[in-house]
């Protein structure tokens, strides 16, 4: 049992399968199609792009998670460096895409049932004028019990949350790969890999496309979640950095077999009108079009199971990652304290009731997989580039604090994964630009404005975000605004650092064996 009251049960291995839940649910279902659909075989460059992202932002957090291992610490860290302010915007911003994803991923469940199931949806019509399906009344009361299921399974405690992301995951790892090596034997039409001829610059759109709305950087975010259970976990500063690297790692592969095997199981008539044509409407999603199309009808039986298998174990992940981030608010301050409250399995009830509660609004308002995936990456990426900001201001408050990892070349890593993360916030595209900053910004306004506690260290906030939308605003071309985009990042980044609190913040929860002696009285909570 930590300080916090959490119980500490996680070994590397079940931390490890939670990122790797975290990070392939309902995106292999769909991130194949559209990243090819956006880049076409640039999609595999697109992937390696993105992981590269993933994997610079990974390596900070793996730093930040060895200092810091405490469950939500995506809300902890930015009110240990900067103070209540920074801390409202970074654990808000994670907060709230955290909410929406167990939705997301329930609603890609009911998506895929609908094919064998069509009274699950209905007819509608969209806000743009156009046909779509949304849920009816029963599929509203399936998507509602299976959220409520998905609930009592973390309130029973994070042993039984391990057991099920323990057996889950190993089918979530297998089924991908058995469908990959399936399809490339049947189908094996490497000549779609030939890149159809174009600029240079168009390939870089489809692929940063490929990257934002085609899903593949929201599916690889997941390596944040070995930190949202840090709390729990046994040498959190050692185990804490590797199930991120692993995780991540073993997810990548993953991935990128499963796109090369899209990419060679199309059949080459459907191609005549390039990639960004391509129409795979069939029974139960893209994959199960490619196998129904081969005579595979076999190998649709598992992908329909793993449709519901997949997103349903990422959903229970990370709504047990939502509510640790919003009782780690609650603790702090941030939120109403009711939020920190911990049941006899020593889990966050309250918090996880309002995440249920939450998601199940969320289904009202009808959100799909594909028109949400560029707002909540955005939105989590915001939450993220705090930890390059605040791993230079911990190393200058917390100098001789224990790092079971240390970050080599902080001082030019950091700012390099600034800058990547910037790119990465703007590539998700000027609506979701704008919505996930309002949704961020003005509740963070109003938070000031009540507050007024290290307001000063958190307006560089935004500012940051207040030029990023400025100049993703005008019209520019790709390489020009990535040029623009990286020299603001670099203008901001030292006014961020530089704007950190004196002395770590003493309302943020840090165990005390990571620190010395001389240094606890500054870091424990003190409310």
């Amino acid at each position: 049992m930590t300080s916090s009251g959490l119980s500490r049960q996680l070994g590397l291995r079940s931390l490890t399968l939670a990122v790797v839940t975290s990070t392939i649910g309902s995106g292999w279902l769909f991130a194949p199609f559209y990243a090819a659909r956006s880049a076409g075989p640039a999609a595999l460059g697109a992937w390696l792009l993105g992981g590269v992202l993933a994997f610079s932002l990974a390596l900070v957090f793996a730093e930040l998670g060895s200092l810091v291992s405490s469950s939500g610490a995506l809300a902890q860290i930015p009110l240990l460096s900067h103070g209540r302010t920074a801390g409202f915007i970074g654990g808000w911003s994670a907060w709230i895409a955290y909410l929406a994803l167990p939705t997301i991923e329930v609603l890609a469940v009911l998506q895929y049932l609908a094919s064998s199931f069509p009274w699950l949806t209905v007819a509608a019509t969209t806000s743009q004028g156009g046909a779509g399906q949304v849920l009816s009344g029963p599929g509203l009361a399936l998507a509602t019990a299976l959220l409520v299921v998905l609930a009592w399974i973390n309130l029973a405690g994070v042993g039984w949350l391990a057991r099920w992301i323990d057996g889950l995951t190993a089918w979530k790892l297998a089924i991908p790969l058995l469908i990959s090596i399936t399809l490339m034997l049947a189908s094996g039409h490497w000549g779609n890999l030939r890149a159809i001829p174009q600029a240079p610059a168009q390939t870089l759109q489809g692929m940063v496309t490929a990257i934002s709305s085609g899903g593949i950087l929201f599916s690889l975010l997941g390596f944040r979640t070995a930190m949202d259970l840090a709390g729990e976990a046994r040498r959190p500063q050692r185990t804490v950095p590797l199930a991120m690297a692993l995780g991540l790692g073993m997810s990548l592969a993953v991935y990128v077999i499963l796109q090369l095997a899209f990419l060679v199981s199309v059949p080459p008539d459907q191609l005549t009108g390039g990639w960004a044509r391509l129409q795979l409407s069939a029974h139960g999603g893209p994959l199960v079009a490619l196998a129904m199309g081969l005579g595979l009808g076999w190998v649709a039986r598992p992908l329909l199971l793993d449709a519901v298998i997949s997103p349903s174990a990422t959903a229970m992940a990370y709504m047990g990652a939502s509510a640790r981030v919003g009782w780690m608010m609650g603790r702090c301050g941030l939120l109403p304290g009711s939020l920190g409250r911990l049941n006899r399995q020593a889990v966050p009830s309250v918090a996880l009731l309002v995440s249920l509660a939450m998601g199940v609004l969320m289904l009202l308002s009808g959100p799909s997989w594909q028109t949400v995936v560029s707002f909540l990456t955005a939105t989590l990426v915001i939450a993220l580039a705090m930890g390059p900001v605040s791993l230079i201001a911990l190393r200058k408050q917390l100098p001789q604090a224990h790092r079971a990892y240390r970050l080599p070349g902080a001082r030019l890593w950091c700012p390099a994964a600034f800058v990547l993360a910037t790119w990465a916030i703007s590539w998700c595209g000027s609506s979701a630009l704008r919505g996930a900053s309002l949704i961020v910004l003005v509740p963070a306004g109003l938070f000031a404005l009540a507050d007024r506690q290290q307001l000063r260290q958190g307006l560089w906030w935004f500012l940051y975000l207040g030029g990023i939308v400025a100049i993703t605003s005008i019209e520019l071309g790709l390489t020009t605004q990535l040029s623009v985009l990286a020299a603001w990042a670099l203008v901001v980044f030292p006014i961020a650092t530089g704007s950190r609190l004196a002395q770590a913040h003493p309302g943020a929860q840090v165990e005390p064996t990571q620190l010395q002696p001389d240094q606890l009285q500054p870091i424990v909570e003190m409310r």
